[in-house]
């Protein structure tokens, strides 16, 4: 069980990460004063993204409550594999073999993880 509510929590995470950066992308660079802030955290993309990241907290709660942190938290890097994919192909995003290569060598990294269970 434990292991599904790791990919859950992943799953939402990413989620929550696409939403706050087409959030961001809409509102345009912001600069770290009261105005951006405020202007950031009342966008709807960018508060619809802050619950999805609160949705994949609840089943990391419930993840951890089932595997070794030393475990679970590896496997978060899954998300970065995930985020390559969604960054290339929702956001449009360039994404350079240099980014491909290194997402590579962390999911090794994952593998040689997950068979250590």
């Amino acid at each position: 069980m434990g292991n599904i509510f790791i990919l859950i929590s992943i799953a939402f995470n990413v989620a929550g990460q696409t939403v706050l950066k087409t959030g961001v992308n809409k509102l345009g660079a912001l600069v770290f004063n009261f105005g951006s802030i405020f202007k950031a955290f009342t966008s709807p993309m960018v508060l619809g993204g802050l619950f999805l990241y609160l949705i994949g907290s609840v089943f990391w709660i419930l993840a951890l409550s089932h595997k070794d942190l030393s475990y679970a938290y590896p496997m978060l890097s899954l998300g970065y594999i995930a985020i390559i994919l969604v960054s290339w192909g929702f956001l449009g995003e360039q994404v350079t073999l240099v980014r491909i290569l290194g997402v590579m060598f962390i999911s090794f990294g994952i593998i040689l993880v997950f068979k250590s269970a």
